[in-house]
């Protein structure tokens, strides 16, 4: 579990262990809201205690408590652990990337895009290749400098292709759907 500010230690250093429980968890999440029934069962302590504890904790602006509802995050506008943990803003980073490319990659324009930038991006690092062998910022390479200039444009050019594939895809798709009959679409939706 990842470890609350020093600052917060600091400032309730006289509190149990349910306390920095409750904030060690929203602090690991700071991208969740947790209801106070989630944050009970969790620590396995009462409501009661719970709104007591996180009561604290939004009064002295640690903690992000949604209006008229009961439920709570780490105030990351004021304490935000990407700004103060390197790992966890590591971390935080791939999570968030890895779930925008499962996202993505559940249709087929997101498939198209996804590849595109990835031909694009491999493009960027041969083109960087390209750059360093030109001005011997590296030690020389056994290939012809074209050659790498040549494979940089062929997957740029490959990227951006692959990249409009995309848009051109949904349009497809729309059009497919709209002629299919009816029926046809109310059962492949059912099946889903």
């Amino acid at each position: 579990m990842v470890g609350v500010p020093d600052e917060f230690r600091d400032e309730f250093d006289a509190k149990g262990e349910t306390f920095f429980g409750i904030a060690e968890l929203l602090y690991a999440h700071p991208d969740r809201r947790y209801t106070q029934d989630e944050l009970a069962e969790k620590m396995g302590r009462s409501k009661t205690t719970i709104s007591e504890h996180t009561g604290d904790m939004v009064d002295e602006d640690w903690l992000d408590r949604q209006d008229g509802q009961t439920t709570y995050a780490w105030n990351s506008d004021a304490h935000n652990p990407a700004s103060t943990e390197g790992i966890a803003a590591v971390r935080m980073f791939y999570v968030d990337l890895w779930s925008l490319l499962k996202k993505h990659s559940e249709t087929t324009p997101g498939t198209f895009a996804i590849m595109g930038f990835a031909l694009i991006l491999a493009a960027l690092v041969v083109f960087a290749f390209f750059v360093g062998f030109s001005f011997k910022f590296t030690q020389g390479s056994d290939i012809p400098l074209l050659y790498y200039l040549a494979i940089a444009f062929g997957s740029f050019l490959t990227g951006v292709i692959v990249t409009f594939l995309s848009p051109l895809q949904a349009f497809v798709n729309r059009l497919v759907w709209r002629y299919t009959p009816k029926s046809l679409n109310r059962k492949l939706q059912s099946e889903e």
